[in-house]
């Protein structure tokens, strides 16, 4: 009897055991199905696709992470989204950074923050470069000291401010290579030759009219050169906050133009056959050149940030709150 029990007991453990690897391979095909979250294109070293952080937090964040890329050449990213779904946060951060690519190639020094608000997880993803300064343990310490706390109490930008500062101030003390600001070899060549073509009208006319100016008398010509140092004097002056703030020679070159544009344009009208009659019409052209010149520098910083081809071996760490 004891016999025929045990049987009967062995069979429904038996049963029970296979209901539950059943159970566990229909939830593993569930898993399975549900396709990978997409992610968002890159378009700014802060990306929020919740709506949590304003307007003046985001642009707080923004110019930190540039700042550090100006200073140091280190890219700090940070994306906020609702939720990975069936993924990890670490396997999602790792798509992430695969993606958007922070940091320089070769040097690797690029850092990902990714928070998943819904899921209350959170992952600070580091590239290989800064493996040995922003550690495992030194980015665990910055989840658990400034992202936690703030945002258990709904301070999310609060906490991705002093987070992210913890996390500049690490970087600033790696000795990483400097930024590489340099026009390329082909572009410069290119830019020599185009700037010498363009320049050689606006040189030749004039030097042909000062001599027709000069016969007018000295008061004449004299008057003719101190409005060309005015009207380059304005020009270097209109553009002198924004050439010291920049070192990147992308957004360097159109305020160089626009100087050159002003100054060469005033020459011309100065000293070029014709005087002022003919300066209308030119001032006009000068005009449209300038505000086209104005809209291709703006739209091109507002829209070519991204990465610099980083990689990370999925160094980092990752929280909850």
């Amino acid at each position: 009897m004891d016999s025929h029990h045990r049987s009967r007991r062995r069979a429904r453990n038996a049963w029970a055991r296979l209901a539950v690897l059943l159970m566990l391979a229909l939830l593993g095909l569930n898993l399975a199905a549900q396709p990978l979250r997409e992610i968002p294109k890159l378009t700014s070293p802060v990306t929020d696709t919740t709506g949590t952080l304003d307007a003046a937090t985001q642009s707080t964040l923004r110019e930190r992470s540039l700042d550090l890329q100006r200073r140091k050449g280190s890219q700090l990213m940070l994306l906020m989204i609702d939720s990975t779904g069936s993924e990890s946060i670490e396997a999602y951060a790792q798509r992430v950074f695969e993606q958007w690519k922070p940091g320089r190639a070769d040097i690797d020094d690029g850092v990902l923050i990714v928070v998943a608000k819904t899921d209350r997880r959170m992952r600070i993803h580091v590239g290989y470069g800064l493996e040995q300064t922003v550690t495992d343990e030194a980015a665990t310490q910055v989840i658990d000291e400034y992202l936690t706390p703030a945002f258990r109490d709904g301070e999310y930008g609060e906490g991705l401010l002093r987070g992210s500062d913890a996390l500049i101030g690490l970087i600033d003390g790696t000795p990483l290579p400097e930024p590489d600001n340099s026009m390329p070899m082909p572009l410069l060549i290119f830019v020599s030759i185009f700037g010498t073509l363009f320049a050689l009208p606006f040189i030749v006319v004039p030097l042909l009219g000062m001599r027709a100016a000069w016969r007018r008398g000295p008061l004449a010509f004299f008057g003719r050169w101190a409005i060309v140092a005015v009207a380059a004097g304005w020009a270097l002056a209109a553009s002198y906050s924004a050439i010291v703030s920049e070192t990147s020679w992308e957004r360097f070159m159109p305020l160089v133009l626009i100087t050159y544009l002003t100054t060469i344009f005033t020459f011309f009208t100065a000293f070029g056959d014709g005087g002022w009659r003919s300066g209308t019409r030119g001032d006009d052209d000068d005009d449209r050149r300038r505000r086209r010149s104005r809209s291709s520098s703006s739209s091109s910083s507002s829209s070519s940030y991204s990465g610099g081809g980083g990689r990370s071996g999925g160094s980092g760490s990752s929280g909850s709150w």
